[in-house]
């Protein structure tokens, strides 16, 4: 049985968005990693709850700024062009949630992007996560393109007499169309193609390497992976053992490391992949200096830290930090 999943950080966000609206005062942030789809609903049902328009999703959706994907949105803000930053989130958007999947489709004059859920039509969520996506789409390219407004045409299943209506400076460039069972972007190719002046290669090649690992581990779905992955993340100033996180697995410490091998990683593996994510996020996200971060991640000594760090990434944090302007 295939586990529908989310990154954790979209319901903190679904989370911080209700409660500024009065509604979800009851729920607290939740662990970081992947979590299980129904720990999102909750989140949306008590936005929902609150905000009854058919266009809660598209709100919440534009409110979602590029770095608000992770490693994703980091990877798409240093890549070549806008259409470069969708192929990634086609690509790679399995590493943040599998609720969803795009397909872009190229013609001679213009890009087509279908979103496709596998959630039921029947469930409250569906047309919410749609619109979510949407909306975070007309916001990316808001970012990616500060002095810009998407041209393009949005297709929905809503009645054009309704979506029309909707009023947001990000989409008075948008024109609204109606199909049963659709959702769809249509965007002129040359809309795209402009050079992004937050391109950095280096840096693009290095987040991708990144993304295409996360990706590889989410689509495996192997599940023991994914608890010590979110284990690790939670625990990084002081990370339980091989020998610890066996016994939480209830697994004798030979047989878990046999499972991590057959699922093509290791306990040493995965948590210098967490580390480089942690920091890279810390690096692009917040002003704690290299010492605080290099703490954070359980190290006693920041050289060592700097060390690895260029290991992992090719680069030093300071590096990583200049080109996120923090």
């Amino acid at each position: 049985m295939t586990i529908i999943y989310i990154a954790a950080d979209y319901v903190d966000a679904l989370v911080k968005h209700a409660k500024q609206l009065g509604a979800g005062e009851s729920m607290t942030e939740v662990l970081t990693g992947l979590v299980p789809w129904p720990v999102a609903s909750v989140a949306i049902q008590s936005l929902t709850a609150k905000d009854h328009s058919i266009f809660a999703g598209l709100t919440f959706g534009l409110t979602l700024g590029i770095t608000c994907h992770g490693l994703l949105g980091y990877a798409a803000k240093n890549a070549k062009t806008a259409l470069d930053a969708i192929l990634l989130d086609e690509q790679y958007l399995a590493m943040r949630t599998n609720a969803i999947r795009f397909r872009v489709v190229g013609y001679q004059d213009r890009v087509s992007l279908f979103v496709d859920s596998v959630l039921s039509v029947e469930t409250p969520d569906w047309q919410f996560l749609h619109l979510t996506v949407i909306g975070s789409l007309a916001r990316m390219y808001s970012d990616l393109y500060p002095n810009r407004i998407l041209t393009a045409t949005f297709t929905t299943p809503i009645p054009v007499a309704v979506t029309s209506k909707y009023k947001s400076p990000l989409l008075t460039g948008i024109t609204w169309q109606e199909e049963a069972g659709v959702f769809r972007v249509d965007v002129q190719m040359n809309v795209l193609l402009s050079a992004l002046s937050s391109s950095d290669e280096t840096l693009n090649n290095l987040l991708v390497g990144q993304c295409k690992a996360a990706t590889s581990v989410a689509h495996t779905l192997d599940e023991a992976v994914v608890m010590v992955r979110n284990i690790l993340r939670n625990h990084l100033a002081d990370p339980p053992s091989m020998s610890q996180l066996s016994q939480q697995m209830n697994l004798s410490e030979r047989t878990f490391k046999r499972h991590l091998q057959k699922s093509g990683t290791s306990y040493r593996e995965i948590l210098a992949e967490v580390r480089t994510e942690a920091a890279i996020h810390y690096l692009q996200h917040t002003t704690l200096n290299v010492d605080e971060i290099a703490f954070r991640l359980g190290y006693s000594s920041t050289p060592t830290f700097r060390n690895l760090f260029r290991q992992w990434t090719g680069k030093t944090p300071k590096e990583i930090r200049l080109s996120s302007n923090v």
